[in-house]
């Protein structure tokens, strides 16, 4: 029964994918759509296969993780130091919560034309847009998770001669780690939209001018362009899956893993 129930977890999600490709192929090969305005499923699926098997592929697929990964280093090294200084001054809290709160709302993709005119169409360019992104929701989290620290383990730390940066690390980053792990799983999905973005119309090399590129080829180069956007579209969900994967890893510890562990477990019974 274990065994039927762990192969239908498998499958099911499967059965969804093949459900969806036949769909595809019967709206596209059956009329509902032309060619000119979506190409078929075994068109795209060949395209990908052909492009696979070319170095420009995957120096595009290179392009754009190189990119998502800077950006996102870059974003989340400085909400981390940031965040954590804001969190624990009331006084700078208070006094940078409005500015913060103003620059998140600020879509990334509405200063591209400025980042493009300083930086031009270069890696640059990718990286300042995605680490600009992705800086102001992770360092909501951070301070969120920083502030929701239990007091009792701050002054056991403090009584035990625990300080400085033996202290942040060895106390507020775990104690913060559930809100980073959330933050940084959300904000790996929209650096790679902004890395996709910014090469879509910032002509930056990746995935996104690659798409631009067979979009300008016209008709017959149809099956290429959406053979590049179902790539971007797994590079998301294996990188979000990666994501899910670490952070049970990482955090094996915390009560909310040990809590989806049981869940699983009792599921299994």
């Amino acid at each position: 029964m274990n065994a039927t129930r762990r192969s239908l977890r498998w499958l099911a999600p499967a059965a969804a994918v093949v459900v969806a490709l036949l769909l595809w192929q019967l709206a596209t090969a059956g009329g509902l759509f032309t060619r000119d305005q979506f190409p078929t499923m075994t068109d795209t699926v060949r395209a990908l296969g052909d492009a696979i098997g070319t170095e420009a592929y995957w120096d595009s697929v290179l392009s754009t993780l190189q990119a998502w990964f800077l950006g996102l280093v870059i974003a989340s090294v400085l909400a981390v130091v940031i965040g954590s200084a804001l969190a624990f001054n009331d006084f700078a809290y208070r006094s940078a919560a409005s500015v913060i709160e103003i620059f998140k709302a600020i879509p990334a993709i509405a200063i591209l034309p400025l980042v493009i005119l300083v930086l031009g169409s270069t890696l640059e360019m990718k990286v300042f847009l995605i680490a600009f992104g992705v800086f102001w929701p992770l360092v909501i989290q951070v301070i969120y998770g920083v502030r929701s620290m239990d007091p009792t383990v701050l002054d056991t730390a403090k009584a035990l001669g625990v300080g400085g940066l033996r202290r942040f690390f060895v106390v507020t980053i775990p104690s913060a780690s559930p809100y980073l792990a959330t933050g940084m799983r959300i904000a790996s999905a929209s650096a790679l939209i902004l890395a996709v973005v910014s090469e879509l119309v910032g002509g930056a090399a990746g995935i996104g001018r690659n798409i631009l590129r067979a979009q300008n080829g016209g008709v017959s180069a149809y099956p290429v362009m959406y053979a590049y956007i179902l790539t971007a579209g797994l590079l998301g969900i294996i990188l979000t899956g990666a994501f899910f994967l670490f952070e049970r890893k990482v955090m094996h510890w915390h009560e909310s893993q040990r809590n989806i562990r049981a869940n699983e477990q009792g599921a299994r019974k």
